[in-house]
């Protein structure tokens, strides 16, 4: 009789076992999977302002390419930015050196 005891209770020991490991796993991978959403979260919030600062950039570009001074302004990029001079114009660099 003691005999049919324990082998009914080895299945339940078992199963709980296997359950419990299960929800141990369960419970592990709903964690990992949070943390990783929430970094996709922050991530995406960071995406999302720089759009919008790339879209307003955008907006200012588009709006110096439709101005009508458009030959002075690419002019004055030129100049300032890739040191190109007029036809003839000569430019000249002041040297602090002594």
């Amino acid at each position: 009789m003691f005999k049919q005891f324990i082998k009914k209770r080895k299945y339940p020991v078992i199963l709980f076992l296997l359950i419990l490991a299960l929800v141990i796993y369960f419970v592990v991978n709903l964690v990992s999977t949070q943390a990783k959403l929430n970094a996709v979260e922050q991530e995406k919030a960071s995406l999302s302002e720089q759009i919008s600062r790339q879209e307003e950039e955008n907006k200012k570009l588009k709006e110096t390419i439709s101005n009508e001074d458009k030959d002075e302004y690419i002019e004055r990029i030129a100049r300032d930015e890739y040191d190109y001079a007029g036809e003839n114009e000569r430019v000249y660099y002041a040297s602090d050196a002594e």
